[in-house]
Formats: C-alpha cells, structure tokens, sequence
C-alpha cells in the first residue's frame, strides 16, 4: 500500500517537472497596445451648451437663410466643373459642359445686370450659350436608347408597354432625382434658388447631350444605362403599364401564334355562400396551363388569370431574371443599342434634309 502511494507521487513529480518545463521554454505571446480614444470630461458639456446657444439664436432669429454653393467659401467653378466630370468617369470638353450647366435665366440675368451698369447693345450680351440645344439632343438620345435597350431585353413586351415604361423614366421628376444624387445642382448657373426641378431635369439632359457631342453615342449609352434605366430596378414593370383587357390582348397573341384560343376554367373555389368568397381560376389554350390567378368574383379571377398569362409570355414576372447592366458581360448590349439609335437618327435626318 505505501509502496503505491510512493509511486504514484513520483510520476505525479514527473509529470509536474515535464509540464513546467513546457511552461517555461514555451514561446511568449506578442501582444499590441491598442490606444483609446478619450475625450475630456469637459468636452460634453462643452457640446451641450454649444448647442443650445445654437438653438436659441435659431428661435430668436429664425432659420439660416439658404444660400447657393457659389455664395459659400471656397467656392471654385472651375473645380467644380472638373470634380463633376471625374466623378462621372467622363472627359467633358470644358466649354461643352459649361454650356450644358447654364441656364437661360441665368444668360438673362446678367445681361440685365449689364445694363442696370450703363452698358447697352452688344456690350451687354454674353457670349455664352444656354443648354437649350444640348438638352434636346440629350432628351432624343435617351428616349431612343430606353425604347431600344428594352426591345432587346424584352423582344415580346408590345410598343405600348415599352411606351409606358419610357414615360415613366423620362419623366423630369426621375431626371431631377438623378441629377440630385450626382451633385449637379451645384455646378448648375440659374437665376433661380433654390433650382427648380424643370432646371435641374434639363442640366442632366444637357449632360447626355454632351457626352453624345464630346465622346460619341457609346460613352452617352452607358451613362443613360448606369443613370437612367437602372431607375428600373426593384420596379414591378407590370404595375408602370396597366392593361385594360388583358384577355383579348392575351387571345390576339395566341391567335397570332396559330394556337387554340384562351379558356378560363374554374380550378377551385371556397366561401361561396359567404361574404368573403375565394375563385381560382386558370387560362387554358391547347389543354396546357397558361396562368391562373384569384378573385372575389370568376371575372376578377379570369382577369388575374390572364395578367399572369402576359407576365410568362411577356417575360416580366416577378422572378424575372435581373436587368443586363454589368459593363463587362453585357458590354456588346450597348454597342448593338447605340448603333441602332445612330443608325435611326442618320435615317431621320436624311429623310428630314430631303
């Protein structure tokens, strides 16, 4: 019994000394001082009184007048004129982009302020240009671009979808939206403050005119692609156009086809007796399901039915795949779209001059 409890002491001894020499030959652990950041304890209350002397001279005078960026300090147009064009990833021609920032009641302004001077006749003219033409270039080229690029992506949507949806991005609320998030109110030369939407929405169409001058229809195709069509996005195209019959559009296209025409049948129903009823109903050509959709009444249904029809076969479901804007894999999309719209204007032209 002794002899046991001796032996087990000595391996215990053992295993103490093999483990504090592994204690101390073990390598030491590198460990870095982070530094912390800490404010005086003066500094919050410094803040808390700022702020409200802040707030009283706010209640005793009123708010701040607005004042446009040009009135501000360290104001340079001419910076202001490169940051824009770097920002847009564009070599803008500088007398171009000035003529696409300046407004017409700017050109007026000073031009009256001329002559309040003294000066009359062509002294007080400017020799600038307002963006009028560059925004009418600018508007043509987008409009032709949206209606082509969406032919492409949805080769069985009809004009009047493609129609509805080109109203929807040309629209001056959707422009001045843009613009707004570009930093184009700034660089902007107008009378008014602050800019109208009407303004700001032709300053963007000056814009694309420009690009269209300066650095031809391809650079113009990915600013309106990037910019404008990607406005689409986590947009259900089905409710920007809505269709008032949808099951004789639905019976045009399948008699186009050489199909058997369209027939609803009810595929269920519930709660009939009750003030809550539930049909379910399914369009059927060639005895192959085309859609189905519900009601509180079968014309209800059947029309939800054939809405969901046109969705398959005009490919705009909501599982659709994602719009093609990726420059890379989607490169050729914008070359084959801006020779369209190049082509179709050279066509326009000619038959104009002639």
């Amino acid at each position: 019994m002794a002899t046991s409890i001796v032996r087990n002491v000595c391996t215990c001894a053992r295993n103490f000394r093999r483990i504090s020499g592994l204690l101390v030959t073990r390598k030491p652990v590198i460990t870095t001082e982070l530094g912390v950041r800490h404010h005086a304890r003066w500094f919050a209350p410094y803040l808390h009184a700022l702020r409200r002397q802040i707030n009283s001279i706010k209640s005793r005078y009123g708010p701040e007048e607005q004042k446009p960026r040009s009135h501000q300090e360290n104001w340079d147009y001419e910076s202001e004129l490169y940051a824009f064009g770097k920002r847009l990833g564009e070599d803008f021609n500088d007398a171009t982009l000035r003529v696409a920032l300046t407004d017409r009641s700017y050109l007026e302004m000073e031009e009256a302020r001329r002559e309040e001077m003294g000066l009359t006749g062509d002294s007080a003219k400017l020799e600038m240009s307002d963006n009028k033409e560059l925004a009418q270039t600018g508007l043509v080229f987008i409009s032709d671009y949206i209606k082509s690029y969406l032919r492409h992506v949805y080769p069985r949507l009809p004009e009047d979808g493609i129609s509805a949806i080109h109203e929807f991005l040309a629209r001056h609320e959707v422009f001045e939206h843009i613009g707004r998030n570009l930093g184009l109110r700034d660089a902007i030369l107008c009378a008014a403050f602050p800019i109208p939407m009407e303004v700001t929405s032709t300053a963007l169409q000056a814009v694309v005119g420009a690009i269209v001058h300066d650095s031809g229809a391809e650079k113009a195709g990915l600013f309106v692609r990037d910019f404008v069509i990607s406005q689409l996005v986590d947009k259900d195209l089905n409710e920007l156009w809505h269709i008032g019959n949808p099951m004789g559009i639905l019976a045009d296209i399948i008699e186009s086809e050489g199909r058997a025409p369209p027939e609803a049948r009810l595929l269920r129903q519930t709660g009939s007796s009750t003030i809550m009823p539930l049909y379910m109903v399914g369009v059927y050509s060639d005895k192959k399901l085309l859609g189905w959709g519900p009601g509180e009444t079968l014309a209800i249904a059947e029309e939800e039915a054939a809405r969901a029809a046109l969705k398959h076969i005009f490919g705009t479901t909501e599982n659709r795949p994602p719009l093609p804007l990726d420059s890379t894999k989607h490169a050729h999309l914008n070359e084959v779209v801006c020779a369209e719209v190049t082509s179709a204007r050279l066509t326009s032209q000619a038959s104009f001059s002639s």
